[in-house]
């Protein structure tokens, strides 16, 4: 501690005595560039008295009294221009007062809110502390962190990827999200899960109806594995009508219909985007794509079918994960909080699964 203190006190006066040494020079450039008009009117007093004098325009006695006021004059000029940094309004002394009672005042608010008594915490410590703490303690970025140094023990494992791009995306970072999906579709190409989810992505990246090349790849190939996919086929005809290609998407769309039970939440709402569309030929307006205006509403629907799945088919790790985390996207804490408190009573004798929905439980949405 003592060494940062040292430090401080060094800097600090170096950075006063730099303030100081250039307001000075600044002075003195300012002081010989802009003469004070005074001393130009003395100098020329002084040439007149000489001049008349000369002429014998005034006599001698009155010479000798002239030429001493002018001089008089022009020295007291001199002086005053030379004294203006250190004696003037707003001079040396109130640069030299603010140069010092700046790192005053930042000891003062240090102390005050700072941990001047804590010790050194490296990094690597506050991660391997936030790896034995509670994970639903941790935010999405510190979540990160902990999953980062997983994979860096267990490199050819796909869940803490999956996991670390989730964590990723939920901090903004959302190059990075991709990045690590990336690394997962290496180890495991064939995961239609994990090409939607990367198609999601590069979607949401791009921030229009209009998928960018990338996005419409990586959701093919999940609809390529996966030709059932509910949500590749919903992007992907979305897709087709921002693009101008109506009729390809409304078939996608009624074909995504057919498919789901009668029964499924979801189907009224993409029922309703049909015949908007249908009728206007374009994507609905953000107000009316769901009754009431809701943006969301295809996505809780979703969510609720995915809870239905779960409530007749419960041993599912990964889905109980992704049930945590769609309640926490959406806001209903309530939920959440159910969702994982059957999932901790479901694999409780299961630590490996339990792990994975308690990771994904960590991610603060």
């Amino acid at each position: 501690m003592i060494v940062l203190w040292i430090a401080a006190a060094l800097m600090s006066a170096a950075c006063a005595g730099l303030i100081i040494s250039r307001a000075a020079a600044a002075r003195a450039v300012a002081g010989g560039a802009f003469e004070d008009p005074a001393l130009a009117v003395y100098r020329r007093q002084l040439v007149e008295v000489d001049d008349l004098a000369e002429r014998g325009l005034i006599a001698p006695d009155e010479v000798r009294s002239a030429h001493a006021e002018a001089a008089r004059r022009l020295l007291s000029a001199a002086d005053s221009v030379r004294a203006a940094w250190g004696a003037a309004p707003g001079g040396g002394r109130i640069v030299l007062a603010v140069a010092a009672l700046a790192p005053l005042a930042a000891l003062g608010f240090y102390l005050r809110i700072g941990s001047p008594n804590d010790p050194d915490q490296p990094y690597a410590k506050r991660v391997a502390a936030w790896s034995q703490g509670d994970p639903a303690a941790l935010d999405a970025a510190q979540m990160a962190a902990v999953l980062q140094s997983i994979i860096a023990k267990r490199p050819g494992q796909v869940e803490p990827l999956i996991y670390l791009a989730h964590a990723q995306a939920d901090t903004g970072d959302l190059f990075s999200a991709e990045q690590t999906l990336d690394r997962a579709l290496k180890l495991a190409p064939n995961r239609p899960d994990l090409w939607g989810y990367d198609g999601e992505l590069l979607a949401e990246d791009g921030g229009a109806d209009l998928l960018t090349d990338d996005a419409r790849a990586a959701l093919g190939k999940a609809l390529a594995l996966a030709p059932k996919a509910a949500e590749p086929r919903y992007l992907l005809g979305r897709d087709r009508i921002a693009a101008g290609d109506v009729d390809g998407g409304l078939a996608m769309w009624r074909g995504l219909e057919d498919d789901l039970s009668p029964q499924a939440p979801q189907r009224p709402i993409l029922a309703q985007e049909i015949a908007i569309v249908a009728q206007t030929r374009a994507l609905p307006a953000p107000e009316s794509q769901t009754p009431g205006g809701d943006q969301q509403a295809f996505i809780r629907q979703m969510v609720a079918a995915l809870a239905a799945r779960l409530a007749s088919r419960p041993d599912d790790p990964a889905g109980w994960a992704r049930l945590v985390r769609s309640y926490g996207v959406l806001g209903d804490a309530p939920r959440r909080a159910a969702a994982l408190a059957q999932a901790r009573v479901l694999f409780k004798d299961r630590p490996k699964d339990l792990a994975l929905v308690e990771a994904e439980a960590s991610v603060r949405p």
